[in-house]
């Protein structure tokens, strides 16, 4: 038997993968899915390290469009019809220009807590609207003081308008893969908030989207 089985070779005597030289940086080595029903086929590819590892967060709910932003109801209301209604009016159709307490965030229904530093990648989802009236949505942050009851303002992650199909059982698919300020800290809450164009508001909405991120 050989005394140089590669599984006894020493650092300086092993060769880098294949395709190594012309591999970007940040990347990570992968084998592809194939297309054999065994599913061993796949080819060496090189990875971005942001597709690795990705965090999801999947918020839905559903609205009655109105001019000024609408974020979700406290799920402890007795008289909100559901935890995913996005029914409360944040008083302003601009996000930096309102406000929202502490308490408020902590309990809308479609809020997630990111549990570490990173950074969002894409958003992607479905909209339904019974009008064709231009719809926003805004993903939004806020950065909790264990030390302060004072109303925050949100920070917009990203903005995006979808135009309504016109028909509730008719899907408009969006996806947004260039984010406004993608930085997510832990601790942060993040949740979405929707409005409808001003002159033609009032359209049945529905939507469910995912946030994806990467850590940091």
């Amino acid at each position: 038997m050989a005394s140089n089985e590669h599984r006894s070779l020493q650092d300086p005597n092993l060769h880098n993968p294949k395709g190594y030289q012309g591999a970007n940086n940040d990347t990570v080595l992968s084998k592809g899915s194939g297309t054999s029903s065994i599913a061993r086929d796949g080819s060496l590819a090189w990875l971005s390290k942001s597709n690795v590892g990705a965090i999801n967060y999947q918020m839905q709910g559903y609205s009655v469009g109105i001019a000024n932003f609408q974020h979700g109801e406290d799920i402890t209301n007795s008289k909100s019809p559901s935890p995913f209604a996005m029914n409360v009016d944040y008083g302003s159709p601009t996000v930096s220009t309102g406000s929202i307490s502490p308490e408020t965030v902590f309990g809308i229904g479609q809020s997630c807590v990111i549990h570490k530093n990173s950074k969002v990648i894409g958003i992607s989802g479905w909209l339904t609207s019974s009008g064709t009236a231009n719809v926003t949505i805004a993903i939004c942050k806020v950065t909790p003081n264990p030390n302060s009851t004072s109303a925050i303002v949100p920070i917009v992650i990203d903005e995006f308008v979808i135009v309504g199909g016109g028909n509730k059982s008719k899907l408009v698919n969006f996806s947004q893969s260039t984010i406004t300020l993608p930085s997510l800290s832990s601790g942060d809450i993040i949740f979405p908030m929707i409005k409808e164009v001003v002159d033609r508001a009032g359209s049945s909405l529905s939507v469910n989207l995912n946030v994806e991120s990467v850590a940091l």
